[in-house]
């Protein structure tokens, strides 16, 4: 991470996934392995993650099942 790189809460990311992501449905792919700790630290209880990763984040959903393939998404107006 860099210093002036924006950081999102877990929460922060699903709603920027959108399509009903939870911040369970996030954090479950942490503690399961499927993303990198060291890229999205918790610190101080709060798992900080780039922006840059999310892209990340939602191909993981999407490989679970739990986000739509891209063919199958419309403008919704979200990253997912």
């Amino acid at each position: 991470m860099t210093d002036n790189e924006t950081l999102l809460s877990v929460g922060g990311a699903a709603k920027l996934i959108g399509h009903g992501i939870s911040a369970k449905d996030i954090s479950v792919l942490f503690y399961g392995g499927a993303l990198r700790d060291d890229l999205c630290p918790v610190v101080a209880g709060r798992r900080l993650i780039p922006l840059n990763y999310v892209a990340t984040i939602a191909a993981a959903l999407r490989r679970r099942g739990k986000l739509p393939q891209v063919s199958q998404i419309g403008d919704g107006g979200h990253l997912g």
